[in-house]
């Protein structure tokens, strides 16, 4: 029987209306994640962030020293589900606020909850050499978790020209990005200059230690990062889940991804 490699999907948790006296919360993520994972070969598992332990997290960089009460039963399941699982994808949504910076909570949705849950999943993967792959947001977690910043928001703090949040649909592309000679993503794709979408107000402005800058869009915003020394970890600023369904690039990177979990 073929082994399809478990990853796990994280997804983000709303309220979205009141229901019965009461909210109605729903854990959602685009079907274009799992549907890539799983035309790739992978067995995709969503893994919604319900710990509603944010307020608990540190307001820094990773986890505060020591752990504050309460907080290491939720490692432990972060690290019990990444026992069972061959990878992480790390998946889009709202600004990170994982950070001695407060971000752009006042105008933008931030969900501190979703940001400690999935640090405990990178965390819990990257202590076992599982692939990583990171994506839009999930590019921005990897960064900032590790001891990078950002950019909070790319119209005041980096103008450019270049649109990075299209205003046609995300299985279309925008803009060009130039990975970097010899990286593995390059590598994955067999060039070095790529079509992708873009969807996102904030980017890596610099990198943590050990993440290598493997891709930028033409005005020199970091695109993609791999993490040096790692068996398999690679962030994209783009949307490639919306490209999968007919893009060679995107149907690559999934498949090298899984490929890696397997």
């Amino acid at each position: 029987m073929q082994a399809y490699p478990l990853i796990v999907v994280s997804a983000s948790q709303r309220f979205t209306s009141d229901w019965d006296g009461g909210r109605l919360a729903q854990v959602r993520v685009s079907y274009q994640y799992c549907d890539a994972i799983y035309r790739a070969g992978g067995l995709p598992v969503v893994a919604g962030n319900w710990t509603g332990q944010g307020e608990r997290f540190h307001e820094g960089r990773g986890f505060a020293q020591p752990v504050p009460r309460k907080v290491e039963p939720l490692l432990d399941r972060a690290g019990a589900l990444m026992d069972r699982a061959a990878g992480l994808l790390l998946t889009g949504g709202g600004d990170v606020t994982l950070r001695d910076e407060g971000g752009f909570d006042a105008v933008r949705e931030m969900d501190r909850d979703r940001d400690f849950w999935e640090a405990a999943l990178l965390r819990s993967a990257m202590e076992r050499r599982k692939p990583v792959l990171g994506v839009c947001r999930g590019l921005q977690l990897m960064n900032v978790y590790l001891g990078g910043d950002l950019w909070d928001d790319i119209p005041t703090e980096f103008p450019t020209p270049l649109v990075h949040q299209q205003r046609t649909r995300r299985n279309k592309t925008s803009h060009d990005v130039e990975l970097e000679r010899g990286s593995r993503l390059a590598g994955i794709c067999g060039r070095e200059r790529i079509a992708v979408n873009s969807g996102h107000h904030q980017a890596a402005k610099n990198l943590a230690p050990g993440l290598v800058a493997a891709g930028r869009s033409p005005d020199g915003l970091i695109e993609v990062v791999e993490l040096e020394g790692y068996p398999w970890a690679i962030g994209v600023q783009w949307h490639p889940e919306a490209l999968a369904a007919k893009d060679d690039m995107a149907k690559a990177l999934f498949g090298a991804f899984v490929g890696a979990c397997r």
